[in-house]
């Protein structure tokens, strides 16, 4: 059977559980750059590579080939995409092993969380978008306060801000929240303050009227839009407004290199934990799918790491003495 034939049947097999098309980009893409190193390897164009081509040694080869310019993140990632590739096989009868149990995957090493290490970051940013620049064009005050509001004290990944409807919000007065699809198209349901829901309503109520035309009562109809265009906002439009705010509030010296707005996200888990919130609640309301990535946030409080041990134990000791 030929590699090319036999990574489409694999994709084909990924969209019955409906992935984001970024995942499936991030398999083909992971898939294709190992099958160009073994088809230079050998000396064969893709097309005529077949799955047995694959073997253990020439896969470790590819890999070791591709670490020089790979990070190890990025690497990792390429290793699970084969190992699922080669699961799909066997379960398909075209191979009898799995060559990839027996290569090591890349270790990631442990970073700390990008926040912002400085007192009240949500409320000097809000003051900034409630505030805007007297000739700055195409200003809502009320729109970006609801941007940075819902960055600030839900945790969303931009993605998921932009990709925000009207029906993202369900439940009755003082029990309202917000559902959202996250990655892998999992969705999960973060509970919103009343203040909150009141900016969002404060924005809706001037939409209608800047807007006349668009329908609110459409659960399809998207939460945040362009203040000119009414279109839905987008991933940059959002990026350029925090940069923005930032500069303005004082803060931008402060953002992490490369987190500009996912650096709110960090911040606002970093304050739960201040706060009191567990590494489980944490783990639920940023959507990740495995706690190790949460504790990261916990690595980066080493007082919460202990206090988290010191309960453990506890618990433990109680339970032997049961």
């Amino acid at each position: 059977m030929r590699v090319i034939d036999a990574v489409e049947d694999f994709l084909a097999y990924l969209e019955v559980s409906k992935p984001s098309p970024h995942t499936v980009k991030a398999y083909r893409t992971d898939l294709a750059a190992v099958v160009d190193v073994v088809g230079k390897q050998h000396e064969v164009e893709v097309s005529e590579l077949e799955v047995s081509a694959f073997g253990l040694s020439t896969l470790r080869r590819a890999f070791a080939s591709r670490s020089h310019d790979l990070a190890a993140s990025s690497l990792a990632r390429t290793h699970t995409t084969w190992n699922r590739f080669f699961r799909f096989l066997r379960s398909e009868g075209v191979v009898d092993v799995n060559p990839m149990d027996e290569i090591e995957r890349a270790r990631i090493p442990s970073s700390r969380p990008k926040s912002i290490d400085v007192p009240d970051v949500a409320a000097r940013i809000l003051a900034a978008a409630a505030d805007p620049e007297p000739k700055a064009r195409a200003v809502w005050p009320a729109r970006d306060v609801v941007v940075v509001a819902l960055l600030t004290t839900t945790g969303l990944r931009l993605a998921e801000v932009v990709s925000l409807d009207i029906g993202s919000f369900s439940g009755r007065s003082g029990e309202r929240q917000l559902s959202v699809v996250g990655k892998g198209n999992k969705v999960r349901t973060i509970p919103l303050s009343d203040r909150l829901v009141e900016l969002v309503e404060g924005y809706l109520g001037e939409r209608a009227e800047r807007f006349d035309d668009h329908d609110l009562d459409d659960a399809s109809t998207p939460l945040l839009v362009h203040p000119v265009s009414g279109t839905r906002v987008t991933a940059r439009q959002v990026q350029y407004l925090i940069e923005r705010l930032y500069r303005r509030s004082g803060l931008r010296s402060s953002v992490p290199e490369g987190a500009l707005v996912h650096a709110l996200r960090h911040t606002f888990a970093m304050d739960l934990l201040d706060h009191g919130a567990t590494i489980i609640e944490v783990q639920r309301l940023l959507g990740h799918a495995s706690l190790n990535t949460t504790r990261r946030y916990l690595d980066a409080r080493p007082d919460e790491l202990r206090n988290a041990v010191a309960a453990l134990e506890s618990v433990r000791a109680l339970d032997r003495g049961k």
